[in-house]
């Protein structure tokens, strides 16, 4: 992986994206060269003859389209490859086949201690929205426990083995659980759903332990990233900075890797002070939670659900929140908070005012799904990043209109809205919750709907590419403060960009392509090309997983352990 000093790559005939000094216009060139794993020489036409005299190597792009180098701003590795071996419940249109699923699991991984899932929503499983419970499941496998987290992994099912495992009590919930709750029945008797922090009595009994496997979890999900295009993931890992710093070292590191390790691991022994960077591999900044899901109606929000008391929850309280932020700051990580609901926004908001942290210091809000004017104003004011996932709002469609009053609704999910107000908008997909894939994020942000589907939330909101592109480089480039060097295909910066087999301006549908990336290149080094047996090319992920390419809770890969303290 190492490169040339001495080696002067012309890459020409392609149609390659420059941004502009003007926001999110972009012109084209057509050839630049890369030396010391930098951009060199870019220009027009044909490459003159003094730059050809210096290039050692030469590659024709055959017309095709080049972009920067492209940024996933909110993202999970590690999870990315564990549930890859889970079962998949997205799409389960009932209950009857939730379990047809998990039989057909448990009857092909008879060795599996533990059953685990992801996907299942209950407003496609049964027309009143009701959930599965302990009872479903343990029809299907009574003699082994079963774990199966909904799209969001707010929230899970398990059965009655599961229970027992955790110590639970079977007859009556005996248990107060800060900022979660078991659901009972009529009875008082416990169903098996577990909300929020009351996943962590299962969740404690089925953690990975070893070392190897969970080496083998992020090759995995390194390897889709790259195959999708990304050249740099700002991921949300729990003790994960010396397994990164090991895939470095054995040289399966193949792009840039931004680590948001939890709060609690401040003071840790796996956590690198403030701003290191090793390489590929960096870190400065610490994520934070402030409130739940909307699908799991744990979103914190300042108008009740419709139809109910219920206002979701707030995972801290104002003065807890305050110090964890201060001792975050005393220790020189930037912070990164979970905030979809609206309560939950303002308390983060003014968290950080209370804390006095500057705009300089770039703080961010991750999700951003319902906000008000008076949010948007102080996001503003305070110079607070908006870390949005763009294909949020092709999924939560359908249950954004039944959980949220009309009165929020304008201000929800609404990116357009805060790109005119000058917030700095980074994309993110929140993998494996949707897919990695930034250029389904892309199309998700232009169009907010699936092809031919009727139903489109805020019509208005619907960004342009330019504007989508946008997120995924200058934008996130500047969410880890590497403006200067990253983000455009621009004399000086770092040779990070991916090549397209199509020029998805002259057709947006082509963002949906199979296949669409031809090659991506980090730091000058060439670490995927479509037309090489190169799979696992960088990253050994010495496991053969099944679906390593699950959809989303739109139809294209889910779940979120990001809100899994």
């Amino acid at each position: 992986m190492d490169s040339n000093d001495d080696e002067v790559i012309l890459f020409e005939n392609g149609s390659i994206w420059q941004w502009t000094d003007h926001g999110s216009e972009a012109k084209r060139a057509n050839w630049f060269t890369v030396h010391n794993n930098k951009f060199k020489n870019i220009g027009n036409g044909d490459a003159p003859h003094n730059v050809r005299k210096t290039a050692t190597k030469t590659i024709n792009l055959g017309g095709r389209l080049v972009l920067p180098g492209l940024h996933d701003s909110h993202i999970h590795i590690y999870h990315m490859g564990e549930c890859m071996q889970y079962v998949d419940l997205h799409g389960c249109h009932s209950i009857d086949e939730l379990k047809k699923r998990v039989a057909e699991h448990a009857i092909d991984h008879p060795d599996s201690k533990w059953i685990l899932g992801v996907g299942w929503e209950q407003d496609k499983l049964t027309v009143n929205g009701a959930y599965p419970s302990r009872y479903d499941l343990d029809e299907v496998v009574s003699d082994r426990p079963i774990f199966l987290s909904r799209a969001c992994w707010h929230i899970a099912v398990c059965n009655t083995k599961a229970m027992e495992i955790a110590g639970m009590n079977l007859e009556r919930n005996d248990l107060d659980i800060s900022n979660g709750v078991v659901d009972v029945d009529e009875n008082g008797v416990p169903t098996g759903v577990l909300r929020e922090d009351a996943r962590n009595l299962v969740m404690d009994h089925i953690q990975e332990s070893s070392d190897a496997v969970r080496l083998k979890y992020l090759s995995a999900g390194l390897r889709q990233c790259l195959q999708f295009g990304l050249t740099a993931v700002h991921t949300n890992d729990f003790n994960c900075w010396k397994l990164y710093q090991q895939l470095q070292l054995q040289a399966n590191l193949p792009i840039r890797v931004y680590l948001t390790p939890k709060h609690c691991e401040i003071g840790g022994t796996d956590i690198p002070p403030s701003g290191t960077t090793e390489d590929l591999l960096s870190c400065d900044r610490v994520k934070l939670f402030s409130d739940g899901s909307l699908g799991a109606e744990t979103a914190a929000l300042r108008l009740p659900y419709r139809g109910t008391d219920n206002r979701g929850v707030l995972m801290e309280s104002d003065e807890n929140l305050l110090r964890k932020i201060l001792e975050a700051e005393a220790n020189g990580y930037r912070v990164e908070i979970h905030a979809i609901g609206d309560r939950a926004a303002a308390q983060v908001i003014n968290a950080i005012k209370m804390a006095g942290i500057k705009p300089e210091r770039r703080p961010i809000l991750t999700h951003c799904q319902v906000l008000g004017p008076d949010l948007i104003e102080s996001m503003k004011q305070l110079g607070i990043i908006a870390d949005i996932q763009p294909s949020f709002v092709v999924t939560d469609t359908s249950f954004a209109r039944k959980r949220l009053d009309e009165g929020v609704l304008p201000y929800s999910y609404c990116w357009k809205r805060l790109m005119n107000s000058n917030i700095v908008c980074a994309g993110g997909s929140d993998a494996p919750i949707e897919t990695s894939n930034p250029f389904q994020g892309i199309y998700d942000a232009m169009f907010r709907c699936e092809p031919g589907a009727e139903d489109c939330l805020h019509i208005e909101e619907r960004l342009s590419f330019e504007q989508a592109l946008l997120m995924y480089t200058k934008n996130g480039v500047f969410t880890v403060m590497k403006e200067n060097e990253l983000g455009e295909i621009r004399s000086g910066f770092k040779a990070d960009f991916v090549v397209l087999h199509d020029d998805v301006t002259k057709d947006y549908e082509r963002l949906r392509n199979d296949g669409l990336v031809h090659s991506v290149w980090v730091d000058g080094i060439e670490r995927f090309n479509a037309n090489k047996d190169n799979g696992t090319d960088g990253v050994d992920s010495g496991l053969q997983f099944r679906n390593s390419n699950l959809g989303g809770k739109n139809g294209r890969m889910g779940f979120c352990p990001c809100c899994s303290r």
